[in-house]
């Protein structure tokens, strides 16, 4: 099939999406961003019979605090993620998690929604709203339904939408003052490529090096994001010395699931898995203590 072969629609509201959604019986694909489409396209993937072209749905793109809660509409963009207060102050992770996506071109275009709905394990947003706790809002044109976030990914390109359904709202919880999060990404370029590991670190601090917990989420190492879930047991053991950071990064390494690919080894991905973990309890740490 061509690509001027592939019809697209473009609805006019969130109402009318949902309606062509519950009645199509054709192959098709939302379009928000357009940033992984093209490159699918371009591998020969992703060719529905019918693009559903949502970019101008405005009341998807919004970022809110309301009710104890973070709303942030699936067409918001990464750049629209980087300049908001609200979310510098109270969600640090997503923060600069969106900031590592691609060139500012594509921070420009690519959007939140899209990039869960792409369900890459290499999703440079996707570990940072694990560690805050995101929930989907996830609609058809009956019903609504809410998903935890590491309930919805069911493998590499898989997710528990149907056919009928969309993203429609990303609730996050909103860090607290002693709370503060951190996310590292290794790729071949500087911001311009796909991660060959990434992790999302967000701890609760108290007097000193004490941390109450927290939560770690790597990704690209795994068919899906993988929480640390060992690593993060370790978290409030003690004092986060140099010791403890470093025995918590060793852990990390059995932890993760790679594969070797074209991008890296397995055995690399390990170690470069630790390597970030290690580096970012540390940054965490001096940002704590400078405070």
């Amino acid at each position: 099939m061509l690509v001027s072969e592939i019809d697209m629609i473009t609805p006019s509201s969130l109402s009318e999406c949902l309606a062509f959604l519950a009645q199509t019986n054709k192959k098709h694909k939302l379009l928000a961003g357009g940033t992984d489409a093209t490159v699918r396209m371009k591998e020969g993937n992703w060719r529905p019979e019918v693009w559903v072209n949502i970019k101008n749905l405005k009341e998807l793109r919004y970022i809110e605090e309301k009710e104890g809660c973070i709303h942030i509409g699936p067409l918001t963009t990464h750049t629209d993620i980087v300049r908001s207060p609200l979310l510098q102050k109270k969600a640090d992770v997503l923060v600069e998690a969106s900031r590592e996506v691609g060139a500012t071109q594509m921070q420009n275009m690519g959007t939140i929604g899209g990039n869960i709905g792409t369900a890459s394990p290499a999703g440079d947003t996707i570990p940072a709203l694990y560690v805050l706790g995101a929930i989907l809002e996830i609609s058809s044109l009956d019903t609504k339904r809410l998903v935890p976030i590491e309930q919805f990914f069911t493998g590499p390109g898989r997710t528990v939408l149907r056919v009928n359904e969309m993203i429609t709202n990303i609730l996050i919880q909103p860090q607290v003052p002693n709370e503060i999060g951190i996310f590292q990404k290794l790729g071949p370029r500087k911001a311009q490529s796909i991660s060959i590991v990434n992790v999302a670190i967000s701890l609760r601090m108290i007097e000193g090096r004490h941390c109450q917990g927290g939560k770690i989420a790597f990704g690209a190492v795994g068919p899906t994001i993988i929480r640390a879930k060992k690593c993060e047991s370790l978290l409030s053991q003690g004092p986060l010395t140099e010791d403890l950071i470093q025995n918590i990064a060793k852990i990390a390494w059995k932890e993760v699931m790679p594969i070797t690919d074209v991008r890296a080894t397995a055995t690399y991905r390990r170690d470069m898995a630790s390597a970030l973990l290690e580096r970012g309890l540390y940054r965490l740490i001096r940002r704590w203590e400078n405070r």
